[in-house]
């Protein structure tokens, strides 16, 4: 199961936002229990005014009343249970009231212009100080509300700020704000870890795997990431220190044993003619192939390739001329087939003319009993050979492109290198090559390179190829 880090994040951020809100309710609880009583009336007096004026409505008949649903509040409830409890509700037509007023907060407010829009009295009763509150409502037309009569607990105070029965209070607030915070914080969060991992990834989809190749690019990393970033690098570093002791090696074996291999095969010319010398010859050859191939393939693996603008038709057909000796020695023909505009490529041309080469005499070599090898360069940056000979069968034609595999049945003086290195050559131009079936019978090579997207001088010596 796929786990994303920004929900764990985003719980964290929750889980840490309700944690303020709880100490947030605790202090706010701690300043309530705290305030004085003269203080707390007036919170109670306002609140219960202003629950009034909002459940101001008129019935069907047009008269004025208050709706019970506005008034199922903790503080209507609280005000009810107490005998003082009164209000007065005047629309300037109609009158409603609860309660008794007391006489010198009635002759006060009913002295109070109707202009002034808030006004407070206060007066004891029942050995307790009251509080008598005149306010205006402007509702559909203005209404005066006056209200008193009430004395709440410090507790009650707290029900009446905190627990709300219908969607009143903070309770309800405090939920949507954890809503609100749990959604922004899966979305946004997610987005900020997203973003800077994704530059990660990207950075380490272009590491193509070359000698001193890229390397994950740190520059806008948090540093959360960096990290992970330098042991990514230092590995890479190890991996090329590894490969560059591998490529040297093969290097140096493959050149201090051509000329022991050289005086060898000179000598065995010397010999008189025979069966054995004929063998010894010939082995000598494939081995002297093999060394040869093998530095071929250390030169490539350890150099950077020069890239630069090149007509692809022009190396196809300078390739052919060089080759066309070899292929009559062995009675097959070569046959260039090319537009007459260029073929424009970046590339490498030492690089292109050695997979080319490579190809040709793969097909001299193997493709027994074909009297023509046709080469085409085609637009807009694609190379094909094309034999008659035998082919390779399609089960192992993605194999033979590995080091030193060759076909089931092929013979003769093959070291099982050239795909490979032909393989190699198009893996650092950003091209592909692909094995098909000759109609009528052979292989059919097809080397196409990326010219949408050309690798320049500057990315390829970045990328070690």
């Amino acid at each position: 199961m796929n786990r994303s880090i920004a929900f764990p994040v985003a719980a964290l951020l929750v889980v840490g936002m309700a944690i303020v809100m709880l100490l947030g309710t605790v202090l706010t609880l701690a300043i309530i229990v705290s305030i004085s009583a003269e203080d707390r009336l007036q919170i109670n007096t306002s609140e219960l005014s202003r629950t009034l004026g909002a459940a101001i409505a008129y019935d069907a008949d047009g008269h004025l009343t208050l709706d019970r649903q506005k008034l199922a509040t903790n503080i209507i409830e609280f005000a009810e249970a107490q005998p003082a409890y009164w209000y007065v509700i005047d629309d300037g037509r109609q009158v409603i009231s609860h309660g008794q007023q007391p006489a010198e907060v009635k002759r006060v407010f009913d002295q109070t212009p109707r202009e002034i829009q808030y006004s407070e009295f206060r007066y004891r009763q029942d050995n307790h100080d009251m509080l008598g509150i005149r306010s205006v409502s402007r509702g559909d037309g203005p209404k005066i509300v006056s209200v008193g009569g009430i004395v709440l607990s410090n507790w009650e105070t707290v029900l009446v700020a905190l627990v709300p029965v219908r969607s009143q209070g903070l309770l309800p607030l405090f939920g949507a704000i954890l809503v609100a915070t749990t959604s922004i914080a899966v979305i946004i969060v997610r987005g900020t870890i997203a973003r800077p991992v994704q530059r990660v990834v990207r950075s380490a989809e272009r590491i193509d795997g070359l000698p001193n190749g890229r390397r994950i690019s740190d520059a806008d990393t948090p540093s959360e990431l960096k990290p992970m970033v330098a042991a990514f690098n230092t590995a890479l570093m190890r991996i090329d220190a590894a490969f560059a002791a591998q490529r040297n090696f093969l290097a140096n074996a493959a050149h201090e044993l051509r000329t022991p291999l050289t005086k060898m095969r000179l000598k065995l010319e010397r010999l008189p003619d025979g069966e054995l010398r004929d063998g010894l010859i010939r082995d000598t050859k494939r081995l002297g192939s093999i060394v040869t191939t093998l530095l071929q393939l250390a030169r490539l693996s350890g150099q950077s390739l020069t890239f630069a603008d090149m007509d692809l038709a022009a190396v196809a057909r300078a390739v052919v001329s060089d080759q066309v000796p070899m292929a009559l020695k062995h009675g097959i023909d070569i046959e260039l087939r090319s537009p007459a505009r260029p073929v424009s490529l970046s590339g490498s041309e030492a690089a292109i003319r050695v997979a080319l080469e490579n190809l040709l005499l793969n097909a001299v070599r193997h493709a027994v009993g074909t009297k023509l090898i046709v080469v085409e360069a085609l637009s807009p940056a694609e190379i094909r050979v094309v034999d008659y000979g035998p082919g390779i069968p399609s089960d192992e034609r993605r194999d033979v492109l590995q080091p030193f595999v060759r076909g089931r049945d092929r013979e003769g003086e093959g070291t099982g290198l050239g795909l490979a290195i032909v393989d190699q050559i198009m893996n650092a131009h950003g091209g592909t090559v692909a094995l098909g079936e000759t109609e009528g019978g052979g292989l059919t090579v097809r080397l196409s390179f990326n010219s949408a997207h050309p690798v320049d001088a500057e990315s390829a010596a970045q990328a070690g190829v």
